[in-house]
């Protein structure tokens, strides 16, 4: 019996490391820490040595030294084939990078390589307008896109990545708004978490989609889904590392032992999420070898919207996606060749809620608007930032019926519920805000608004404190960028033609905005031909709802 016990531990060293080979032939990238599983396999042959099995501590011994030399072997040091890297930081805001300072060692040191700008932002500040023209280099009223209720080929202007593909350049897209569903590309494409399905390109990426939406998918019954376990295989495959498996594995005990408190769950699966993406991206650089590429990190968004009282208070809920962004560029410069250029944007920037009034402590509700005002004008899109609402119309006609409805709209005192200003960036979309933003609970118990319950149309809440701010981010960095330059302010629109430039491809005359370094081709009439007749992939309808609600952009069930 004993000498089954001792064979038993040198056959599991020797399987363990039969399926470590296998896992680092599906992903080179897998034995991010070969030091775990050469001790692992050590403390095999310590045992055999222990219980007197002498082939026991050779066989395991020899297993360990070939998975150390295995891992150093296999997994890439060269550079990725990418020439021109493009980083968004979702909500990034020099506020917080410049006070964590030396906290972000990547960010400081790209401050003291690089140049960097104060990117202006432009209204509506909702984040798929904002990636949509930053991608595009094109106004709203020119791309269409005017909140989170539409789809990649909703957008009626050239991206990007359509022009690279055009020139013939291998293209990487990982989660870049708006940009669902997918296209079948020469290299890869994951789309954001408003996708409210599975669709990638390659398809076997698709786990990753998978395991984001599952829980949504669970209590839709849309499809028992897979878990986490039985996932694992095709996300190794995808690039999934040791070292993120076993942050993973410790989550899930932790979950199943500790219980931990909802804050603490929301901010570990978030930066869990964002080690598989950063995985995966990587993995994909190397396999697909894109010219271009793109990736976008989204908790210094989410995070901001509903920590950022904690922030301001010392707390290490922000900070901490912060420095997992800060992580994740230090990868990424670490693994550029000295030809390429990374260059790094965030659609806007974040401050506290407004202290005015009771601002901040309620929130205007969506969904009863939405309908409403569907059902009067026509459909609209109806969104939340804070304490301000954007309506966003299809015509100039629309427009003139949206303005006489609300107009209308009147509490219980006979004035109107809503005041409304215009979207200096976008003719077709409306900025709502509360005409009496003293809302208290004798309030919401009396008031109405149209004749309905107030409480349709705005809520009490403290959850969220963090909203979106004018002053975003950009960084360059690499062949022919300046080092330690701070470039004059820029405009969200001058970030297509920056990134055209940084990666040769020529801009058309249609964008109003200009490269703020790199040197410009020669600007064509129109690149919105392009995308006539694209061949999407099938697409399912909607958007990724939770996601919206837990950020506060939406409610309803």
């Amino acid at each position: 019996m004993m000498d089954f016990f001792i064979k038993g531990w040198v056959g599991g060293a020797v399987v363990a490391a039969a399926g470590l080979a296998v896992m680092t032939a599906w992903n080179p990238f897998f034995p991010d820490i070969p030091w775990l599983a050469a001790g692992m396999l050590a403390a095999a042959a310590a045992a055999g040595r222990r219980f007197g099995w002498r082939s026991g501590p050779v066989a395991a011994g020899a297993a360990a030294a070939a998975v150390w030399a295995g891992c150093s072997l296999v997994t890439p040091q060269g550079a990725a084939p990418v020439r021109t890297l493009i980083y968004g930081v979702d909500g990034g805001t020099f506020a917080v990078i410049d006070a964590m300072g030396e906290e972000l060692p990547a960010f400081m040191a790209l401050r003291r390589e690089g140049s960097r700008a104060q990117l202006t932002s432009m209204e509506p500040m909702f984040s798929p307008v904002l990636w949509t023209t930053i991608a595009s280099g094109r106004m709203p009223d020119d791309h269409g896109i005017r909140g989170f209720f539409v789809h990649a080929d909703d957008c009626r202007v050239a991206r990007f990545w359509d022009v690279a593909e055009q020139a013939g350049q291998r293209v990487g897209l990982y989660k870049w708004l708006v940009d669902y569903p997918p296209r079948q590309i020469a290299g890869f494409w994951v789309p954001s978490w408003l996708a409210p399905a599975a669709e990638t390109w390659p398809p076997e990426l698709g786990v990753v989609k998978e395991l984001e939406l599952s829980r949504r998918l669970r209590r839709k019954q849309v499809t028992p889904g897979r878990s986490a376990l039985a996932a694992a295989p095709d996300l190794i495959r995808a690039g999934l590392r040791l070292s993120t498996a076993v942050r993973a594995a410790w989550w899930l005990l932790r979950e199943k032992v500790q219980r931990p408190d909802p804050v603490t769950a929301n901010v570990e699966q978030q930066l869990l999420r964002g080690w598989i993406d950063r995985d995966v991206f990587v993995r994909q650089l190397y396999k697909e070898s894109p010219e271009i590429a793109s990736f976008t990190y989204y908790a210094t968004d989410g995070l901001a919207h509903l920590y950022w009282d904690r922030y301001e208070k010392g707390g290490d809920e922000l900070r901490a996606a912060y420095r997992q962004a800060d992580a994740i560029l230090a990868e990424f410069r670490a693994r550029l060749s000295p030809d390429a250029r990374l260059l790094i944007f965030s659609d806007h920037g974040f401050k506290a809620m407004d202290a005015g009034g009771q601002a901040g402590q309620f929130a205007p509700a969506t969904a009863r608007l939405k309908a409403r005002m569907s059902a009067a004008v026509g459909p609209v899109d109806v969104s939340r930032v804070g304490a301000k609402l954007s309506v966003g119309l299809q015509s100039e006609a629309q427009r003139a019926q949206a303005l006489l409805w609300l107009a209308q709209l009147t509490d219980s005192t006979g004035q109107p519920f809503f005041l409304t200003a215009d979207t200096p960036d976008s003719r077709l979309s409306l900025a709502l805000t509360l005409r009496d933003e003293h809302i208290t609970p004798a309030r919401m118990q009396t008031d109405t608004v149209g004749g309905e319950a107030v409480t349709d149309y705005v809520t009490l809440t403290d959850s969220y404190t963090g909203t979106h701010r004018a002053d975003g981010i950009f960084y360059a960095w690499g062949r022919g960028v300046g080092a330690g330059v701070e470039l004059p302010e820029m405009r969200l629109i001058d970030a297509a033609p920056t990134i055209f430039a940084a990666a040769g491809l020529a801009a058309s005359v249609e964008m109003p905005g200009h490269a703020v370094i790199f040197e410009e081709k020669a600007r064509v009439q129109e690149l919105d031909g392009l995308i006539e007749g694209l061949p999407w992939l099938t697409g399912a309808e909607g958007v990724e709802e939770e996601r919206l609600r837990q950020l506060g952009y939406v409610d309803g069930k």
